[in-house]
């Protein structure tokens, strides 16, 4: 008889089975969850650059299955006795964003290895392999998908029966790399008021790179119900430090406990450089800016009487790669409408040609999903032989188009008025034969012969104002040599005719506009502010990833995992006067 219980649960399993685990015993102070005799297998961590291989019997939970000793290479041992219905499930941690390739190591007598997987509650892919001719004979099928950042649970359900499963490979393909500078706390010295326990909730664990907030995750700090407690890190030497993130614990009974704290910042001579307070409660995480302060030793202090406990506490380094001087703080968005003012009032075309009007509570996909530090919107475009247009562009997109505010209909304005459109945005990569890109444009009446009427265009590392293809008037420079990743905000401003852009890398361009100080970051033609001068109806905004490209571009490089052209978005507004 097959054994139906999760293996947290069942001893017979344990017994039988030859998987990893770790016997976690915590008892918690008051309120914990009670985790004593709990046991975890190894948490899987992903990497955002190299191969990463799971071994099927190596889960964390499953329903219905057996293993047994593999002839496969390698050997080791595999998981059969498959039924439709039964589960494989495994802890998993993603470090960025992005697209992965999944390889299964499957094999099968006469039926297909059949098989949907998730990534907590979202449906990644499925696999339909066709039977192998034996339950030894191996071979590997393979699906790309799309991952969201953090921990998760990995799931294979069963969806037909009779197929054995020896290992799962995961492989980065295109993945987000949004981190400007170095965590400088990684690893470092850790210490704290007080211990809970000897063995658990230690400080090391706020530095250890896991920013789980579960305690049965066995990542996060904990001190013993004391006035005042405390937990700081010595990085060492003094830097000069930029972001500090701090992750809360994020168990329903205790995640109310950090609140009321003050962060201080200390040099190598023990002066204090820098001190804020926090008011809130970190859901699940809060990022402080410093200015720019030197010091050597973080130090995280609870006002009241209570435990504090710690996911994770980030100390980045003020030095920046050349991305702007202004970078967006760590979000909590999961889906790209978490990010929308107004879900409704947009609708995207993707590069297979496909075009979505119901954005709000889509799920994330390979073209358009949430970056890794869940604060902005990834618009990817991958150059490939089957990607499709729209009818009236030869080049693949994965971009937004204005719609009414109720998203019934498609908006069309005129020049008259005033109409403003607002991007805080990077682009991050270019395909690889043609690297053009637009992002963020007005288009205009196209039986008028005003098509795009003004875009912002990238083209290498030369950031210009593109009027039509030069059909209205010449370009104008916005920046010559532009780096990849640089974070920047523009808008485009129409006022009775009369077209301006703004562009700022230093963060204030929003609040300044709107204040009426933005004068100074006029694009300019010479001593012209005004860039064009023209009335036209039919016209639009959109936001997002135009590339200037396709297959008959990109030649041989079509196809290639690399060869994409990716903006994202972390702030946008329209409106229209």
């Amino acid at each position: 008889m097959k054994n139906t219980q999760k293996l947290m649960k069942s001893k017979t399993v344990l017994r039988l089975l030859t998987v990893p685990i770790l016997a976690l015993a915590f008892n918690c102070a008051e309120n914990d969850l009670s985790d004593e005799n709990l046991l975890v297998s190894p948490n899987v961590t992903i990497s955002s650059t190299n191969a990463q291989t799971i071994q099927a019997e190596n889960f964390d939970g499953m329903k219905g299955i057996q293993t047994e000793s593999t002839s496969d290479s390698g050997g080791g041992s595999n998981v059969g006795w498959i039924d439709s219905g039964d589960y494989l499930e495994y802890s998993l941690t993603v470090p960025a964003s992005g697209s992965y390739k999944f390889e299964f190591r499957v094999a099968s007598k006469s039926n297909a290895s059949k098989f949907d997987f998730y990534q907590g509650n979202t449906k990644l892919s499925n696999v339909n392999k066709a039977a192998t001719g034996g339950y030894q004979s191996w071979v590997t099928t393979s699906k790309t998908v799309n991952l969201s950042s953090g921990t998760s649970t990995l799931k294979l359900l069963a969806t037909g029966g009779g197929w054995n499963i020896n290992w799962i490979k995961i492989t980065p393909v295109s993945v987000s790399q949004t981190t400007v500078s170095d965590n400088l706390a990684l690893g470092k010295t850790a210490e704290q008021s007080s211990n809970y326990s000897s063995s658990a909730g230690l400080p090391g664990l706020a530095v250890d790179g896991n920013t789980s907030g579960a305690w049965s995750q066995g990542s996060v700090t904990h001190t013993s119900n004391s006035s005042s407690p405390w937990w700081q890190v010595r990085l060492g030497d003094d830097y000069t430090i930029g972001d500090i993130v701090i992750w809360n614990r994020t168990d329903s009974c205790c995640s109310s406990r950090l609140n009321n704290f003050d962060v201080f910042v200390y040099n190598d001579a023990g002066t204090q450089v820098y001190k804020t307070t926090i008011t809130s409660t970190p859901n699940p995480s809060v990022t402080i800016s410093t200015g720019g302060v030197t010091g050597s030793r973080v130090r995280i202090k609870l006002k009241g009487t209570n435990a504090l406990s710690l996911a994770e506490v980030q100390v980045f380094s003020g030095e920046s790669d050349g991305g702007g001087t202004t970078n967006p703080p760590t979000g909590n968005a999961s889906i790209p409408s978490d990010l929308m003012s107004n879900c409704n009032q947009w609708k995207i075309t993707y590069p297979d040609g496909e075009e979505d009007k119901t954005l709000c509570g889509e799920a994330n996909n390979e073209y358009f999903f949430v970056n890794s530090a869940k604060n902005g919107m990834v618009f990817r475009a991958p150059i490939r032989s089957n990607n499709g247009t729209t009818p009236n562009s030869d080049y693949v997109r994965s971009e937004l188009r204005e719609r009414t505010e109720d998203g019934k209909s498609d908006i069309y304005w005129t020049t008259d008025g005033t109409h403003v459109v607002y991007v805080k945005q990077a682009i991050t990569h270019l395909p690889i034969e043609k690297n053009h890109l637009v992002a963020t444009q007005i288009h205009g009446d196209k039986a008028a012969g005003i098509d795009d009427a003004m875009v912002l265009r990238l083209e290498g590392s030369n950031l210009f104002l593109s009027f039509n293809g030069n059909k209205l008037r010449s370009d104008v420079t916005v920046k010559s040599n532009y780096s990849l990743g640089t974070v920047h905000e523009v808008i485009f401003e129409v006022k009775n005719g009369k077209h301006y852009c703004y562009y700022s890398e230093d963060g204030d361009l929003r609040s300044k506009y709107l204040n009426g100080t933005a004068s100074s970051y006029l694009v300019k033609d010479g001593s012209n502010s005004v860039l064009m001068d023209i009335d036209y109806d039919q016209s639009y905004f959109k936001i997002g990833n135009y590339t200037q490209s396709n297959a008959e571009e990109e030649g041989s490089s079509t196809g290639n995992s690399n060869n994409y052209g990716e903006v994202v978005v972390y702030d946008f507004f329209v409106d229209h006067n």
